[in-house]
């Protein structure tokens, strides 16, 4: 008898978090938008250093939505206020640590990014000028934080004044937000500046050309603002060095921002390389950021269930917990919500590009792509991320401030990378496999016709 109540609250444990993270993953089908959003205003098809761009520009949504988990945190204890006016100083130096973080993480994008252009492409693509990798990041991962952070700080308070838990509910809401915010002013500012040359044919492939000084005159414009967000930065360090959160906020985030610039680069080169399936498939690029998305709020769904349970005694914080049922059965719920969710942004973005698709019975097969890589993302991230949780509560390091970054990067890296590596080894007019995919495209269509 005790076995089969043991059976039925573990059967209990996965439907109640499979149905939380289910409402709460259901809102990042807005990030559909952002993926829209891409398909239509960034000329990725010409311009070639875009992708390399996007990708740790995506991946920065995970600095700013740090905010998310220590507002939920600090309304719960009482050190943050429900309300903009006359808040609390810990909340003045959250808004201030996560502007800051965004800006410097704007600037180290332009590092990095600078660097794998002059590695990854050839000339006639290259830019030795580094303007363009420096002033596009900081001006729209400025722009973005600054609005960002009011939506954020808006979502928060109402759910927690109408009683909901803005640790469960916050995070992808602001996420798919974020996703939105950061693709549709990174397409602005391109559309504003147009820092690209004419076309020309490089590898029998037409692209645009390296743009000249007097092309990127737009772009010396935006030294302007790039420069005063820089200075912002010095000021908000100089007034907030004192204050306890900003300084432990910018201490244990410092690592995961490197990290995260690192991770999302190599991302961007991922997107780079697998541009041929990109657009092929139109509905892979349209629902991108919500497929990484969806994965990136899993695991810090995961991440805040294990640190809660560590908290409060419920398991031991060490690897060998995993064998505990509620832990696994989360575990598996999570991952469950995750995978349906995928199969329901793979349709929208189906929907969406419906005229670009020419045959039909390739959407099985965009889906088991999306989904493979999914559930394999979500098992290696995620038992990344339950040892991450593990260092940081044994170290008494905030995992707001370390390990839901790190989640969010390496979610974006594994999810989009198998999404490229399964598009090569399975979809058709990507890689060279025409002959063993009509054997499934006989299957498929034998199905749907039966």
């Amino acid at each position: 008898m005790a076995s089969n109540i043991g059976k039925r609250t573990i059967v209990n444990i996965f439907l109640g978090i499979f149905l939380q993270a289910m409402i709460a993953l259901i809102f990042e089908s807005g990030g559909i938008v952002s993926g829209t959003i891409a398909n239509f205003l960034l000329n990725t098809e010409n311009v070639k250093w875009i992708f390399l761009l996007y990708g740790p520009l995506i991946a920065a949504r995970g600095d700013i939505a740090v905010l998310a988990g220590k507002l939920g945190t600090g309304l719960h204890l009482g050190s943050i206020k429900p309300s903009f006016r006359n808040n609390t100083s810990t909340y003045r130096s959250l808004i201030a640590s996560t502007i800051t973080i965004a800006i410097l993480d704007g600037f180290m994008i332009g590092i990095v990014t600078y660097i794998m252009n002059l590695i990854i492409y050839p000339i006639g693509i290259r830019n030795y000028n580094p303007l363009l990798f420096f002033v596009i990041p900081i001006i729209v991962l400025s722009i973005t934080v600054i609005i960002a952070t009011q939506i954020i700080s808006l979502i928060a308070f109402l759910t927690f004044k109408r009683g909901l838990n803005p640790d469960v509910y916050v995070v992808p809401v602001v996420s798919a937000i974020n996703n939105i915010l950061i693709t549709l002013i990174f397409a602005v500012v391109l559309i504003i500046f147009k820092p690209w040359g004419g076309e020309i044919i490089i590898n029998d492939e037409t692209v645009f050309a390296v743009a000249t000084n007097k092309e990127l005159l737009g772009t010396y414009i935006g030294i302007i603002p790039s420069t005063l967000a820089i200075v912002a930065v010095i000021y908000i360090i100089v007034k907030f060095a004192k204050e306890y959160e900003f300084k432990k906020m910018m201490k244990e985030a410092f690592i995961a921002i490197v990290l995260s610039v690192i991770l999302g680069t190599i991302t961007g080169v991922a997107l780079s390389s697998g541009e041929e399936a990109l657009i092929a498939y139109p509905q892979l690029l349209v629902a991108l950021p919500a497929f990484i998305g969806t994965l990136a709020d899993q695991v810090s769904i995961s991440a805040n269930v294990f640190i809660t349970d560590f908290s409060t005694g419920y398991f031991d914080p060490k690897i060998s917990s995993i064998k505990e049922p509620k832990l696994w059965a989360s575990f598996l719920g999570i991952g469950s919500a995750g995978a349906v969710i995928t199969i329901l942004l793979c349709l929208i973005g189906s929907f969406i590009s419906w005229n670009s698709i020419e045959l039909f019975w390739h959407i099985p097969l965009v889906m088991i792509v999306t989904v493979l890589a999914n559930i394999i993302s979500f098992v290696i991230v995620g038992s990344l991320i339950f040892a991450l949780s593990i260092f940081a509560f044994r170290r008494e390091i905030d995992p707001d401030n370390f390990a839901i970054p790190l989640a969010s990067c390496l979610a974006d890296l594994t999810c989009a990378g198998l999404i490229i590596v399964f598009s090569f080894l399975i979809l058709p007019d990507v890689g060279n496999h025409e002959a063993e995919l009509e054997v499934v495209k006989s299957l498929v269509t034998a199905s749907l016709f039966k």
